[in-house]
């Protein structure tokens, strides 16, 4: 595929935004659906039925691969950052179907880690305006995000109502020890939401941990799923109140939400395309593994880092193959660098423009992330490895970023 005539061919090394290409079955899955399907929970004629067996074969699916043994407890959203501000807005009220007190009251106190997204950051500090929440932020540390001896000194001194944090981080790609992190939380009974966007399908036992209260995660990335689906899984210890409410296709003689999961949680046409896509890319992983997806990934990136450190012109931000986060996940294949002399957005376009690599310069939503790493002023530069990507790839991304930086030393 030739971009813009004499443009090299695109290499695609933007993964964590989105992964692409999707694997062929996805495409189908999705075009299948929207021609064979219509509202599933809305009639009892045959495209509706058609509808409903691919929403339900979906859940249960993907209920298997993620280890969630209550597959109605796992939600289908509009995307991973609306499953956060489900879990936080939810949690802000008493639950009305269990009894449960509102778990962030006024002057509740949250912990989180130091390179958290937008997506949490900023629903969070809109409760801190409206409630008074205090916002404990655990200490960098890198390779790890931050340690788990720290996280339970924070647990029982700041004795914090909820902990929120990213499972790995989309800047660095460093990731946190998730069954240390869960099983704290489980042993100071303290719920944990984990923000999952950059890990979903690159293991298959994210939910066996114990402790983990709330699990988020977009479809678009390492499930290979479309944009405009996101999952939540909420624990069974747990309820939340519905952030909206509307329609269901049960319970229409009431007037308020249905008490059951999933329809409680989900009002609303679900969107069956996006959802049939997600089955096929949950199909795709199984086929080829997620682990061997996931060491396919970290060697790339592996290779990518060692090119890094062995330059005199660029400074790494990532972790490589020394990262001891003793997390099943150790890291994922993102990687971030900066090019002294040149912002961010300078040499990915750069990349673009000469080269025909696809990359992300500047803060990635993740500000929080940029002020711990002082890089807020110029941003970083972006690579996201994944499965499609190749090792002759990753060469020809070296030679470029090695062209691109001499160029920049050489007018400093």
């Amino acid at each position: 595929m030739n971009l813009e005539g004499a443009k090299p061919e695109l290499i695609y090394m933007d993964n964590a935004a989105t992964s692409y290409p999707k694997p062929e079955g996805v495409y189908t899955a999705a075009d299948h659906y929207f021609r064979q399907a219509a509202n599933p929970g809305r009639g009892a004629h045959k495209l509706a039925m058609n509808s409903a067996r691919e929403v339900f074969s979906t859940r249960e699916k993907v209920a298997r691969f993620l280890k969630v043994r209550d597959s109605e407890r796992l939600i289908f959203t509009p995307g991973c950052t609306y499953s956060l501000n489900m879990v936080l807005r939810g949690l802000t009220k008493p639950n009305a179907a269990s009894g449960q007190q509102a778990i962030l009251s006024k002057g509740a106190t949250v912990l989180i880690s130091a390179l958290e997204h937008n997506a949490l950051m900023r629903p969070l500090k809109a409760l801190e305006a409206e409630l008074g929440l205090k916002i404990v932020q655990l200490p960098y540390e890198p390779g790890k995000i931050f340690s788990v001896s720290e996280l339970r000194r924070l647990l029982e001194e700041a004795r914090p109502s909820l902990v929120a944090t990213v499972h790995a981080s989309n800047v660095t790609g460093e990731a946190i020890d998730i069954g240390s992190v869960a099983a704290s939380c489980h042993v100071a009974r303290t719920p944990l939401l984990i923000d999952a966007a950059q890990t979903a399908g690159l293991e298959k036992q994210h939910l066996i941990h114990p402790g983990i209260s709330f699990w988020c995660a977009s479809t678009h990335k390492g499930l290979f799923g479309q944009p405009g689906l996101g999952l939540l899984h909420v624990s069974k210890e747990y309820d939340l109140e519905p952030l909206i409410a509307g329609g269901t296709g049960s319970a229409s003689e009431e007037l308020q939400m249905p008490f059951v999961y999933p329809d409680r949680l989900e009002p609303g046409t679900s969107a069956g395309p996006a959802i049939a896509a997600l089955g096929a890319g949950v199909d795709f992983i199984e086929s080829v593994g997620a682990d061997m997806i996931l060491q396919h990934e970290i060697r790339l990136s592996d290779a990518f880092i060692s090119f890094l450190n062995a330059s005199n012109n660029v400074r790494v931000y990532s972790p490589g193959a020394t990262n001891n986060s003793g997390s099943i996940i150790p890291r994922v294949g993102n990687v971030s660098f900066s090019v002294p002399g040149m912002t961010a957005d300078r040499v990915v376009d750069a990349l673009d423009r000469e080269y025909g690599i696809a990359a992300r310069g500047g803060l990635h939503c993740a500000a929080l992330a940029h002020e711990t790493l002082g890089t807020t002023k110029e941003g970083l530069v972006r690579l996201s490895f994944g499965y499609y990507n190749t090792e002759t790839e990753v060469n020809e991304l070296a030679r470029a970023v090695h062209e691109i930086s001499q160029r920049a030393a050489a007018t400093a």
